[in-house]
């Protein structure tokens, strides 16, 4: 079995961050809120230490 590429983990990261958001806007409670935000900036602020060419490739469209 393979590892997954820099840019592979980074995209995961990424859509784990998008996912967060979307719970985030659902949440009953503005501590719930603030907690999915944050721990979405968190996958994203990794993204982008994994692979820092991902974040431009993720805000043109071109993730999965």
């Amino acid at each position: 079995m393979e590892s997954p590429t820099r840019n592979e983990t980074a995209n995961e990261l990424r859509e784990q961050a998008s996912s967060f958001r979307r719970l985030a806007r659902r949440a009953r409670t503005d501590g719930g809120s603030i907690a999915l935000k944050a721990a979405a900036d968190q996958f994203d602020h990794d993204a982008r230490r994994i692979d820092p060419s991902s974040q431009r490739r993720w805000n043109l469209g071109e993730q999965k």
